[in-house]
């Protein structure tokens, strides 16, 4: 028998990580773990959540469906189980929620600029790692994920340029050409009868 548990398990017997599983379960981001396979999970700390501004945190909780909060939670979730020793060598690559995470091992493992503390916490179906920050998403991507609950799609025309209609060279000068004046024409009388 192992000991191990799952993500969800083990995110909710650490401690330090119970706001983010409180948030996961209210949110129903722990969703995200419903498929089968492995996934890499960035934790946030209490302390991390600590740094959220009251009005952002009361405004996350308080919406109907926490669809905001649900999306902020799920971008901490990356498919694949992708131990701290490969991270740094990634530079970029996609959460759950289909934006990117930006990694670097420049003064310590980062993701998004938030630090890497606690590295490689193993569950049955992938990994943890635990952060000192709340990750946010890039802010174009948190405006499409704010228009996509809040309003229908319209369509984007793309501008269209009209290209410059350029002048017609003036026609080429010619030597004026004389026209014979018209002969004139005598009538011819005919005869009566």
């Amino acid at each position: 028998m192992t000991d191990k548990f799952n993500l969800i398990e083990t995110i909710a017997k650490e401690d330090k990580f119970s706001t983010f599983s409180r948030l996961l379960g209210t949110s129903g981001a722990n969703a995200a773990f419903s498929t089968p396979g492995q996934f890499t999970v960035f934790v946030p700390t209490n302390d991390a959540f600590g740094k959220i501004p009251d009005a952002k945190m009361n405004e996350l909780l308080n919406e109907t469906n926490q669809t905001k909060l649900k999306s902020l939670l799920t971008y901490h979730i990356m498919p694949g189980k992708v131990m701290a020793s490969t991270l740094g060598a990634m530079m970029i690559r996609a959460s759950s929620t289909g934006e990117d995470l930006a990694f670097s091992d420049n003064g310590g493992l980062k993701v998004n600029g938030a630090g890497v503390q606690a590295r490689n916490i193993e569950a049955t179906n992938g990994v943890i790692h635990q952060l000192d920050t709340v990750l946010t998403p890039p802010p174009k991507a948190a405006a499409a994920v704010a228009a996509a609950t809040t309003a229908p799609l319209t369509p984007i025309t793309p501008a269209v340029e009209t290209p410059a209609i350029a002048e017609a060279p003036p026609a080429p000068l010619t030597p004026p050409v004389e026209i014979p004046a018209a002969t004139p024409v005598k009538a011819v009388e005919k005869p009566i009868f």
